[in-house]
């Protein structure tokens, strides 16, 4: 799902001349709202393998919390972020322009999708939390995520908060994320067939009249995939949990899409590169037809090579962290 996802974000990020078509809207624009569903799962299953079984809210925070933990994560998103930022200081440079360094390392660099590194650190903080609701109150927590994800609405229209300052908050996939979390810790509750119809009916009617032009008052930004929307995703990605959750693809293709989603947020990362400064040339003349195998191309080669190559070069955490708990202990 990752490995397909990326691709589609490369595909919505082509100057498309018909975007108005509705395989956008219905298709290749949940490629993040997918990859929100999917961080929520894998971080879920993250907390479960630190704390190991649930002990009590404030012995699991505590655990969730561990300062270790969290900067061995917060690097592994850092880690290939900082020569991503580089490489768009050294194009800038070239081409004469202004660099505005906290443009580019706070706020998630240039390029289309370049909110992303900031959501996961913000997503890195407040996901304990989630976490732990989600473990004190399974039945009603998808309801408090969701009053909560309408909250954040809310005060986004109140607050006439700018477009800029929205992209880059957490809060617009709260609801996303939260249920990626619910569904990894509860398999065994199964949305009914009624409700994923119900979900389904909500999100493609949200869907159709925002393609239509209809205002609605909470959802002024980002319109074909705001919290209406993920009552559309929602079922789709369960459904496809149920059919192929313990299906693998087999031979050469299985595991291409096996490395590529591995390489998933490297290759996201390059594509910013690529698509914001223009790196295609003569690509971007290209015929549709011939331009999108192209891109694709391109970005998930070089993705994966820069994966493989961080890998190479990585630190090692657990070396370095063992190695300044044996100086502390020392001292």
């Amino acid at each position: 799902m990752k490995a397909i996802c990326v691709m589609l974000v490369i595909i919505t990020h082509i100057d498309w001349p018909m975007k108005q078509i509705p395989v956008f809207d219905y298709f290749i624009n949940m490629a993040v709202p997918i990859f929100m569903i999917i961080s929520g799962y894998n971080f879920a299953m993250s907390s479960e393998r630190t704390i190991g079984t649930w002990e009590g809210g404030r012995k699991g925070m505590k655990a969730l919390y561990n300062v270790q933990l969290l900067l061995k994560k917060f690097w592994r998103f850092i880690e290939p972020f900082l020569p991503i930022c580089i490489v768009e200081i050294i194009i800038l440079s070239m081409e004469g322009k202004n660099i505005n360094l906290p443009r580019i390392f706070l706020e998630g660099a240039y390029g289309p999708g370049s909110y992303y590194v900031p959501l996961m650190l913000q997503l890195l903080v407040i996901f304990p939390w989630i976490y732990v609701l989600a473990k004190k109150f399974p039945k009603a927590f998808l309801p408090i995520m969701a009053l909560v994800t309408l909250l954040f609405e809310y005060y986004v229209v109140v607050s006439d908060m700018a477009k800029d300052d929205y992209r880059l908050l957490i809060g617009r996939y709260l609801f996303l994320i939260a249920f990626g979390c619910w569904f990894y810790m509860y398999p065994n509750i199964r949305l009914s067939y009624l409700t994923l119809v119900c979900m389904l009916a909500v999100g493609i009617t949200y869907l159709v009249l925002n393609r239509q032009g209809v205002d609605f008052y909470l959802f002024n930004y980002w319109g074909p995939t705001t919290f209406l929307t993920d009552f559309y995703i929602i079922p789709i990605v369960v459904i496809l949990f149920r059919l192929f959750y313990h299906s693998t693809i087999p031979g050469f293709l299985g595991q291409l899409l096996v490395e590529i989603g591995k390489a998933s947020y490297h290759i996201f990362l390059v594509q910013m590169v690529y698509y914001h400064f223009e790196l295609g040339g003569p690509i971007f003349e290209l015929p549709l037809l011939w331009q999108i195998p192209c891109n694709i191309v391109i970005n998930v080669f070089v993705g994966v090579i820069f994966f493989e190559a961080q890998n190479h070069w990585s630190i090692n955490w657990s070396y370095l962290t063992n190695h300044l708990s044996a100086i502390k202990i020392r001292k």
